[in-house]
């Protein structure tokens, strides 16, 4: 017989006892130890016979002091396994008193006791239900022997796993097997330097498991947050679609600086994003997203400043915490998983003309009419509009959106081996993942090689984790996706793809004067865009347990890093076929990067106890981190026409071209001090502290300090909600704190620059940058509240966060007068004001031992305005608005934002637009100066829907993202509807180009005329409100145990999984998605095998 037990960590047992008994019974004294330290104590009754009874008096005296005392003088002894205290006899029983066991032993009870993977748990205890007495520790096999009762139940325990039972009914042979638990993350709040217990924590946080995030997706730890935190969003990026070599943009509760490259370099961060941790230091966004996700145990976010605080000038945004997993005791365990995953193109948001639509577009917009009245040329163009027709009339309809692109492919295996005992544990594993990606020719492969060693004594505890991790990229040949979108679909693909050209039009001053580029023709030519890199990384950690109170933690990590990156064009693109000297055709551009950090920390740890009532936790600690970038490149020109790309082949370099180098040193370093107490477990208070510097600002403002005060009151602890018999748990939290952001560039020092030319003195150095030695830090006050609850048994699970971000000062940069010849100097100006809310609600349904069916909804909304710019950026706002931009910084106003001069429509009489002057005056004239906010990026709402359903070993989730009342600036309509010129003939164009634009007086549409060709300014009409729903994850999966046919093919378990990624798409709006690279919808299948 086997049975399974659902498997929880064991809580944390305490190590001190506070006990005063005068002639007590060692019975008394048994229960009391049990009462405080959560240990059982296993005897037998007889050998409570003839002990002395004990007098004895300890304050948070150690256990082990205790346990000595009081046996001193007693004819027992006793020994502590895991979190029993076993007695044993310091005698020989005499053989004329029979033992309890041959008084009663109806039924014997053999067995053996494992872990999912089937692993002996040495030192596993069974005990009869309300019987102490009868127990049985299991041995180095996991086996055991234990004497009971018919209708007596076992309990069966371990430290790490859940404790189970077990109904007697006659003599068995079992096999107990206890899975770890999963469960205690929902206890804990783990920060990357501490694990605290969530019950007194007063911070902001959401912690999932690596299961968790396995049930959205089985490729990386990004595409599953997302889906399960509202506070987590993944912006979209509708140029890059779902290309793999491109960084996700991500923010946590919105921005808190002005993104801006004048304010960084190639070194930096974008300072929006959060702080990530891996395994306790910081770490880059590529790491995470690389990571494989087989690896993760648990990813913490903390979101305001009573969670974050601990990380200073760093934690503005948020902190993501991710953890990885440790060996475990045991013998060698051997897992293999296996992820894959096809990508299909997702073009259904395209609404390109076909071929006769394209054609017909082009004769009513003028582009077969000759300009300048020559009837030779009216005759050609009347020829090539026939050619034209030609194609159309016998069925050319070439459908170029598809001719790049593929179903793409990824694959990732993984291999881990662990074992060790509970000295000494080790871990190895290897991972690699394939990706060729939608368009054909693009890739991002990655692996990884880890090795874990962990020593472990009574009072020392050392570890040691190494990780090495590359990954090589190829950006796809075909080029840019728009190229393939804009091809005319009435020519048909060429035989012979060798000839660069698919049609040629000379005709005077026709609009349709052209050469119409074969896009296939550049992607056969042998150009590329590639880059590989490497990172090593080493983690050391020591924990030495002074007394049972006080730890001391040391840690240190090194990482060597190395990215190159290589991209040739050939001399016979097109983009050089007018290019008369030939030594100026082709090119080759080559960048490297190598950055080395390294960061040491040392922190204590307190614990008392005091009373039973007041408990008092305090950490310290002072780190230091130095992080070394050093980048160099070139770009050479001028290469043979049938070269490969070999830079030896080069002519030189381009004008005035040399190649270049950066280096760059950034220290930091920090003194944290944080002190939690908590009166019984019902009323908690967090003081968090941080005196920060770094190199990043100013010279002369080198420190900065940073808090946090939190409270939370547990509510489900009080006598008058218990009396309600509604809350399985209630709390109420706040916080408020100061929290800094130094994702920026080297921006307080001065940069110089060598000129390329010499002279007879020397080499000369010029100002590049002018730096700000009194550049003041940008620090975030950030206010928190919340409530979590679980209601009805559990059946009904509540969390509600506020919050408001106030940045005071930004940093911006602006451009000094132009005698000065320096632009991007940074200061002060302005703040930042963040308010939002989010929730996460689930209810159970069904909640059955076998059976568990939840539905679920999150949801978050912000709103974000700058106040005190007091006209200081009008310079910028100026820059902005010549670029065309839609952004502007102003005071009130919120940089999620859109600004554009109002549009009435378009005139039914003329076809022309109407604009709304400032002064409320109708006009036909396009002023900028007339610009406003018509609305913003920044959606009502935007959240999750989500279910699952679990039976046994099959379980099944979907989760729909929903987004609520989002301004979109239509980039279709502003670049293939209108603002469509001669030039822009040539290319196909969508479909409301022909059907929605005005073509006589009285036609009540959206769009100008039809023929008009000059440039449209953007205005309100290209703004749309957008709402919008997808299926994001749909997955389904089967877990495999306990069959015969496992046991046959040596495996103790096989877990598969199906998913589907971003199956549809429906909004309110119609607009393209993926414009230089399409978005893709994926279907993927796991496969994780656990050997025996």
């Amino acid at each position: 017989m086997c049975f399974s037990l659902m498997h929880v960590y064991a809580s944390t047992f305490s190590q001190s006892v506070t006990i005063s008994a005068k002639g007590a019974g060692l019975k008394t004294i048994f229960s009391e130890i049990e009462k405080q330290t959560g240990y059982v104590v296993f005897y037998n009754k007889a050998m409570l016979e003839n002990t002395n009874r004990v007098t004895v008096h300890a304050t948070n005296a150690p256990l082990r002091s205790f346990l000595d005392e009081v046996f001193a003088d007693q004819p027992l002894r006793y020994r502590i396994d895991g979190a029993n205290i076993v007695l044993t006899r310091k005698v020989v029983v005499s053989e004329k008193v029979p033992p309890v066991w041959a008084m009663v032993i109806p039924v014997m009870i053999r067995g053996r006791i494992t872990d999912a993977s089937h692993n002996p748990l040495p030192g596993a205890t069974v005990y009869v239900k309300g019987r102490k007495d009868r127990f049985a520790v299991a041995d180095a096999k996991g086996n055991f022997a234990v004497s009971c009762e018919e209708g007596d139940v076992l309990v069966f325990s371990y430290i790490g796993y859940k404790t189970g039972e077990f109904k007697v009914g006659r003599s068995y042979t079992l096999n107990i097997i206890l899975q770890e638990d999963q469960k205690n993350i929902k206890d804990v709040v783990i920060t990357g330097m501490m694990v605290r217990k969530k019950e007194s924590f007063t911070g902001a946080t959401s912690s999932f498991t690596g299961e968790q995030l396995k049930t959205v997706s089985n490729q990386d730890i990004v595409s599953s947050l997302k889906l399960l935190d509202p506070s987590f969003v993944q912006i979209e990026n509708n140029l890059a679609g779902s290309n793999p070599n491109v960084l996700p943009t991500i923010e946590l509760r919105g921005q808190t600086s002005i993104s801006s490259t004048g304010l960084r370099d190639q070194f930096s961060n974008d300072p929006n994003q959060p702080l990530f941790i891996l395994n306790g230091f910081e770490t880059n966004l590529q790491t995470i997203v690389d990571l494989d996700i087989n690896l993760v145990a648990s990813v913490t976010i903390l979101k305001d400043a009573a969670s974050t605080a601990i990380y200073g000038s760093r934690a503005s945004n948020g902190v993501i915490v991710v953890e990885t997993k440790k060996p475990l005791p045991g013998k060698l365990r051997v897992s293999y998983t296996a992820d894959l995953r096809a990508e299909l193109p997702d073009l259904s948001s395209y609404n390109m003309m076909n071929a006769s639509e394209k054609l017909q577009f082009e004769k009513l917009a003028g582009a077969y009419d000759e300009v300048s009245n020559n009837p030779q040329y009216q005759v050609y163009l009347d020829t090539i509009y026939n050619a034209h027709l030609r194609n159309v009339l016998r069925g050319v309809n070439t459908y170029w959106l598809n001719k790049p692109l593929q179903t793409g492919f990824t694959q990732r295996h993984a291999v881990n081996a662990s074992g060790g005992d509970n000295i000494f544990q080790y871990e190895v594993g290897f991972n690699y993942r394939t990706n060729s990606a939608t368009m054909i020719g693009s890739k991002h492969n990655d692996w990884g090689v880890t090795l874990n060693l962990f020593y472990n004594s009574d009072k020392v505890r050392i570890g040691n984790m190494a990780y090495v991790s590359g990954n090589n990229m190829a950006n796809s040949p075909y080029g840019s996706f728009t190229t393939w979108a804009n091809a005319n679909p009435y020519y048909e693909i060429p035989a012979d793809n060798s000839l660069p050209y698919l049609e040629q039009i000379r005709t005077g001053y026709s609009p349709m004067n052209r050469n119409i580029v074969n896009p296939y023709y550049n992607a056969g030519l042998g150009s590329y865009d590639k880059g590989n890199g490497y990172t090593i990384t080493d983690n050391f950690q020591v924990n030495i347990d002074v007394s049972k109170n006080f730890r001391i933690q040391g840690n240190g990590q090194v990482q060597k890093g190395m990215t190159e990156s290589a991209a040739f064009i050939s001399a016979m693109n097109t983009q050089y076929l007018t290019q008369a000297d030939p030594t100026l055709r082709g090119s080759y551009t080559f960048a490297r990067q190598s950055p080395f950090s390294y960061n040491a920390n040392v922190s204590a740890t307190y614990t008392q106890m005091l009373a039973q009532r007041h408990s008092i936790t305090a950490y310290a600690r002072a780190e230091a981190a130095e992080n070394k970038n050093s980048a160099n490149g070139y770009k050479a020109i001028g290469f043979p026409n049938i070269s490969n790309g070999n830079p030896a082949f080069a002519y030189g370099y381009e004008q005035s071209g040399v190649p270049n180098v950066a280096n760059s040193i950034t220290r930091r370093n920090s003194f944290i001090g944080s002190v939690n107490y908590s009166y019984d477990g019902r009323y908690n208070v967090d003081l968090n502290a941080s005196f920060d510097g770094s190199t990043a600002f100013g010279s002369n403002k080198r420190y900065q300090p940073y808090y946090s005060v939190g409270g939370s009151w547990n509510l489900h602890k009080e006598r008058f909600v218990k009396a309600m018999g509604i809350f399985n748990n209630l709390r109420l939290r706040g916080n408020i704190g100061l929290t800094g952001n130094q994702n920026f560039g080297n921006v307080s020092e001065s940069v110089y620059k060598y000129y390329s030319a010499i002279n007879g003195f020397g080499q000369g150095v010029y100002l590049s940058a002018l730096g700000a030695p009194d550049l003041k830090w940008q620090n975030t006050l950030q206010t928190s509240f919340g409530i979590d609850a679980d209601l009805l048994k559990s059946r009904l699970k509540l969390q509600v966060n506020g919050y408001r971000k106030l940045t005071d000062p930004l940093v911006v940069a602006i451009t000094l007068p132009s005698s000065t010849g320096l632009s991007n100097y940074p200061f002060n100006a302005g703040t930042s004001v963040v308010n939002g809310w989010e929730f996460m609600a689930t209810a159970y349904p069904i909640f059955k031992p076998k059976m568990v069916w939840s539905v679920g909804i999150t949801g978050a909304l912000l709103k974000q305005h700058y106040e005190n710019f007091n006209n200081k950026l009008a310079g910028l706002n100026k820059d902005l608005q010549k670029s065309n931009s839609l952004t502007r910084y102003k005071d009130g106003y919120s940089s999620y934002d859109l600004w554009a001069v109002v549009s009435q429509g378009i005139d039914p009489a003329t076809g022309r637009e109407v604009f709304l002057r400032k002064d409320g005056q109708q006009t036909f004239v396009y002023d900028a100066t007339d610009q406003v906010r018509v609305g913003t990026t920044n959606p009502k709402a935007q959240g999750v829907l989500n279910s699952s359903f679990t039976y046994y070993g099959f379980r099944a989730s979907v989760y729909f993202s929903y987004v609520y009342s989002k301004d979109q600036f239509n980039t279709a309509l502003y670049n293939k509807v209108e603002n469509i010129t001669y030039a822009q003939l040539s290319n196909n164009q969508d479909k409301r180009a022909l059907y929605d634009r005005w073509k006589k007086p009285g036609d009540v549409v959206p769009f100008k005329g039809i023929a008009d060709s000059k440039q449209t300014p953007i205005s309100s009409r290209f703004i749309q409100n957008e709402n919008s729903i997808s299926l994001s994850s749909l997955n389904v999966g089967y877990e495999f145990r306990d069959k015969p046919w496992l046991s046959k093919a040596s495996l103790a378990a096989l877990n598969l999984s199906a998913f589907t990624n971003d199956l549809f798409y429906i909004s309110t709006i119609r607009r393209e998605r993926g414009i230089d690279y399409p978005f893709a919808r994926s279907v993927s299948f796991s496969l994780r095998a656990t050997f025996k």
